[in-house]
């Protein structure tokens, strides 16, 4: 496993990218998936634990997956959440399916502590800007400067989102997409996203809520029951 850090805006995500691209150059690995979303058929958008152990052993193919953004996803603080033990459990079924894997993070310090043992943590790079980066890793008797850091061909979004879930997400509805509202809804209460993710403030998500409880109840014409409600959540 390797891990890389780095200071916002220091293309950390753009270089893991970097990195896969030519590790299927190289022929060293066959198949790469990420939570990143890209628009590069060679990159598989994997963004759920529970896909991601189908999609290590549907083949007996070597295999590289990046998890970015993974301070949010498995941060230091719930330890015993059940997507941070699962992640956990994971590790030793990624060196069985002969695969590698790339966390993404800005703060090493903020995601699982189980993720920097050095029984699976071989590398780090730490992006100090856009066109350098160290490498330090036991396998050197001295850190490694890497320059002038060419950008990734693969195309992506950096402003985007990368989700990374317990469970694989429900396709959103047809007419849920048509509402801005009902989409961002959806993201918190389905996918289980958080407000920092949807970069909604807490009195605006409860706005919203709130309205769309009222729309719901009125629509219903008051039929909607508390037994209704609570086979929804």
């Amino acid at each position: 496993m390797a891990l890389v850090v780095g200071d916002w805006k220091t293309g950390k995500t753009d270089f893991a990218l970097l990195i896969a691209e030519r590790l299927l150059e190289l022929g060293i690995v066959k198949k790469v998936a990420s939570n990143i979303e890209t628009k590069d058929p060679r990159i598989e958008f994997v963004s759920s634990l529970e896909k991601l152990k189908h999609w290590l052993y549907m083949d007996k193919m070597r295999k590289l997956y990046i998890l970015d953004e993974a301070g949010v996803h498995i941060p230091r603080r719930t330890p015993m959440k059940e997507k941070n033990v699962k992640a956990i459990q994971l590790l030793p079924e990624i060196s069985k399916a002969h695969a590698k894997l790339i966390i993404v993070t800005q703060d090493p310090d903020g995601i699982d502590s189980q993720f920097l043992n050095p029984v699976w943590l071989k590398a780090l790079f730490v992006k100090d800007s856009l066109k350098n980066a160290r490498l330090i890793s036991d396998f050197f008797e001295t850190t490694i400067t890497l320059r002038d850091i060419p950008p990734t061909s693969i195309k992506f979004d950096p402003y985007a989102i990368a989700p990374f879930t317990l469970n694989e997400s429900i396709k959103i509805p047809e007419w849920i997409m048509k509402d801005d509202t009902y989409k961002l809804l959806w993201e918190y209460a389905v996918n289980n996203k958080t407000m920092e993710q949807l970069n909604v403030h807490r009195m605006e998500m409860n706005r919203l809520i709130r309205r769309f409880i009222r729309d719901v109840l009125l629509s219903n014409q008051g039929k909607v029951t508390l037994s209704q409600l609570r086979e929804v959540t």
